[in-house]
């Protein structure tokens, strides 16, 4: 499969809006949202995108990140569905795969972006953003097998590039993106673990300032390089110097 990289990420979480706001403070003040019922909403991080929708008819209102998104070259839905069935996996109506674990990879056409049901939402903000963020950097799945995954993911990926023992840890490098599979914890459920922005002129301090000022809290470190947080609904996220 070739594909020019990761692209989005799409959260399941009680206020859409109020996400979306938050969000939007720290990456990019310009929302935009669904023309049509039920309200999802989006805010763009320079090449990259995240979506906000809520639990639907699911029932489930755990706040999660409930998919993510590799964009395909020269992609054809009914080649791609029918070489995936072939596989023994299934393929829903939005491109969507479940991986061992049911967490869920989209593939979309290139060249990606919002689509055209999409509509400006509003400006929530006169300031600038609080962070320059120009893209995905990497996503962490925490998965129940790690052999397993890993076989799941080359399908689509090609061979891991790096592999570590401490913690147990597989990459995929995804054109400028990677994806890391590391074995779920004991007595924790596989997931999509967390998401990772690369920032332009990142200041760890000044950051670390600002998305307190927004009611985040930023776990210590003492990499300058690298700051982790996680946001009101529990989700973590990591900013990364470009």
């Amino acid at each position: 499969m070739r594909t020019p990289g990761l692209e989005h990420l799409g959260m399941t979480v009680p206020d859409p809006k109020a996400a979306a706001d938050f969000y939007g403070r720290i990456f990019n003040p310009q929302l935009f949202r669904e023309k049509d019922p039920p309200p999802r909403f989006y805010v763009t991080v320079g090449t990259a995108y995240l979506a906000f929708g809520g639990p639907g008819n699911s029932g489930n209102a755990t706040p999660r990140v409930d998919h993510f998104c590799a964009l395909v070259q020269d992609y054809n839905a009914q080649n791609m569905r029918k070489s995936l069935e072939a596989e023994g996996m299934i393929v829903t109506g939005a491109g969507m795969i479940g991986d061992p674990d049911g967490l869920r990879l989209q593939l979309l056409n290139v060249p990606g972006g919002l689509a055209g049901t999409i509509v400006p939402g509003g400006r929530i903000s006169l300031e600038q953003p609080a962070i320059h963020a120009t893209g995905l950097d990497h996503i962490t799945l925490l998965v129940s097998d790690l052999e397993r995954s890993t076989l799941f993911y080359r399908k689509f990926f090609g061979q891991e590039t790096s592999r570590t023992k401490a913690p147990a840890r597989v990459w995929f490098k995804v054109a400028n993106t990677s994806l890391g599979l590391e074995a779920a914890p004991a007595g924790q459920s596989p997931r999509i673990d967390h998401f990772c922005f690369n920032v332009a002129g990142f200041d760890r301090r000044q950051a670390t300032g600002k998305l307190r000022e927004l009611g985040a809290e930023p776990a210590p470190s003492n990499d300058e390089q690298l700051l982790r947080f996680r946001d009101p609904n529990g989700i973590v996220v990591e900013l990364k110097a470009l």
